[in-house]
């Protein structure tokens, strides 16, 4: 647990420090805030004394202009520091969190796709959004508030040192150790309660995504009274835990209050002490006890800070989870097609889900250039796993998957499709202009000439070509602008414009009648010819004869043996 601790902490701050000026600049100003305004009641009750003592001839002289002038000063500069703190703090803090967002999201992309499916939907929303919005408390009300109220307690601790006795210092210092340590018990308390505030918020919003996905289910199957009950439940416990840990906020100003206070009555018996004995003067005397008043709102804060560290610490760890990722070798030479061509093998490959629940019998497949190697079965029986596992997406359950002499979960995910186009049989398409799916990079360099070419390869250019817009007709949420041919055909535009060596299809062809799937075959044919293809299909009739076929073979029951079917 410690160690975890230690890398959440490492993880915060490789997060924060890139902004790190921007932060040293934010607590310098929040420090100044805090100094301003011990520094206004110390000067004013300092300026009371004097010009009442004046007033009956106990003072026989009083410079009005540099009080006073103090005075202004200290007002004005604790505006501005409080604006400009707010300013700074809020900007550096917005661009960490973008920059965490983008990193999180380039994790989260990195991830086979096997790894995402562990996770529920609401989960990994919590993680990439209320998890990451909670670690803006790290720098604005932890480490922040820290930091400041320790440059503050050290300007005070040089003011009296220089105005009055040691003893003044050091009973400021025993103030602020005080502060500090009951900061310290009573975080103890809070944070425990933070960690489960953040593990309850991920329950509660895995339950609602749950409860809303399934709601025709659960109407059809009359439970979803039941789980409203269950998510009604779930929020008056997180409630709860709000409530609690707020509690523990608000009583722990109170107690820093009252040692505060209690500092403060004791310094002022000290200054009327010093102050008979002619150590002090009287103004001066009056000035100790406000300046230990003024501490009030700087150590205030320190309690709070320290037990909303335990929430950022357990909303890092999950974020760390997505983010975190071991550096991958790629052996491989970049480059799609470049340096010989690296083919795609499998060795005794199980695909499945689940230990013990294979989908098939041990494969191993080398699929030769030039001829596309067609797998069919049943529905249910693998297919799409099997290339979720080629791809790289799933770890098979035995056997390895290759490019090349490179096990293929020895790739970052770069390095993986910069070799490989895979077409799923459901392709994921943005609400973007057909340009930007044919052509998505920021540096493609494809001319319009070459995206219609795409396009009349899979039959699809008279479609675009009837739309006003071209190139840029968007294609709606989920392509539902175009029929599902039209978006699988639209996905397999962009893979040939890909140029990969290796090309996974997972019905490319469903829902085109035989004349449009021959008339694309014969387009893809010199395509194809450069390639080492792999398809997946239910119709292996509409597809030419001289490709190789294979029928996914499946598990035996009881397994008696590794017989493997070879296809090369």
């Amino acid at each position: 647990m410690r160690r975890d601790g230690f890398r959440d902490l490492r993880f915060l701050h490789a997060i924060f420090r890139q902004r790190r000026l921007w932060y040293w600049g934010a607590w310098a100003l929040l420090a100044l805030t805090w100094v301003a305004g011990i520094a206004l009641l110390a000067l004013s009750g300092w300026f009371i004394t004097a010009t009442a003592l004046a007033g009956v001839g106990l003072l026989a002289t009083l410079d009005v202009y540099v009080p006073s002038g103090g005075i202004r000063t200290a007002a004005i500069a604790r505006t501005l520091a409080r604006y400009s703190e707010r300013l700074v703090s809020h900007e550096a803090v917005l661009r960490s969190l973008a920059d965490l967002r983008g990193q999180t999201f380039r994790g989260l992309a990195a991830r086979p796709a096997g790894w995402v499916r562990a996770y529920r939907s609401g989960d990994l929303q919590t993680r990439l959004t209320g998890d990451i919005d909670t670690l803006d408390a790290m720098p604005l009300r932890v480490v922040g508030p820290i930091i400041a109220a320790l440059l503050s307690l050290l300007v005070t601790l040089v003011i009296a040192f220089w105005l009055a006795p040691w003893p003044a210092a050091a009973l400021l210092l025993v103030a602020g150790t005080l502060t500090v340590l009951v900061s310290l018990l009573l975080a103890w308390v809070g944070q425990r309660d933070s960690r489960q505030l953040v593990r309850a918020r991920a329950h509660e919003r895995i339950a609602l995504a749950d409860y809303i996905g399934g709601l025709a289910e659960l109407i059809a199957f009359q439970r979803a009274g039941d789980t409203e009950q269950a998510l009604a439940r779930q929020n008056r416990d997180h409630a709860r835990r709000l409530t609690r840990q707020e509690s523990v906020g608000t009583l722990t100003e109170p107690v820093v209050q009252a040692v505060v206070a209690v500092s403060a009555l004791l310094m002022l018996l000290l200054a009327l002490h010093w102050y008979t004995q002619g150590l002090i003067s009287a103004p001066v005397a009056v000035l100790l006890p406000l300046m230990t008043l003024g501490l009030g709102e700087v150590l205030g804060s320190l309690p709070g800070a320290w037990w909303r560290a335990g929430e950022s610490l357990a909303a890092a760890r999950r974020i760390r989870h997505v983010v975190a990722r071991k550096p991958l070798p790629a052996d491989l030479p970049e480059g799609g097609e470049r340096q010989g061509h690296p083919r795609l093998s499998a060795q005794g490959v199980v695909t499945g889900f689940e230990a013990g629940r294979p989908l098939s019998a041990p494969l191993d497949l080398a699929p030769e250039p030039g001829t596309p190697l067609v797998v069919t079965a049943p529905s249910g029986h693998g297919k799409s796993t099997l290339l979720d596992t080629l791809a790289g997406e799933q770890a098979p359950l035995a056997g390895s998957v290759r490019i090349g002499s490179t096990p293929i979960e020895a790739l970052s995910v770069d390095a993986r499709y910069a070799r490989i186009s895979y077409l799923p049989q459901t392709p994921h398409l943005p609400d973007t202009r057909i340009r930007n799916i044919l052509a998505p990079g920021p540096h493609d360099d494809h001319q319009d000439e070459a995206l219609w070419d795409a396009l009349r390869q899979v039959d699809l250019a008279d479609r675009v070509g009837a739309d006003a817009d071209g190139l840029d007709a968007r294609i709606g949420e989920g392509g539902q602008r175009l029929s599902g041919g039209q978006r699988q055909r639209l996905a397999l535009a962009a893979i040939l414009l890909q140029d990969r060596p290796i090309v996974l299809l997972d019905e490319p062809f469903s829902g085109l009648d035989a004349a449009t799937i021959q008339r694309i075959l014969q387009r893809l044919r010199p395509w194809l010819a450069r390639r080492q293809c792999i398809l997946v299909t239910h119709a292996p009739d509409a597809l030419p004869p001289d490709w190789t076929r294979l029928l996914l073979p499946r598990p035996a029951l009881p397994r008696t043996g590794s017989d493997s079917v070879t296809t090369a």
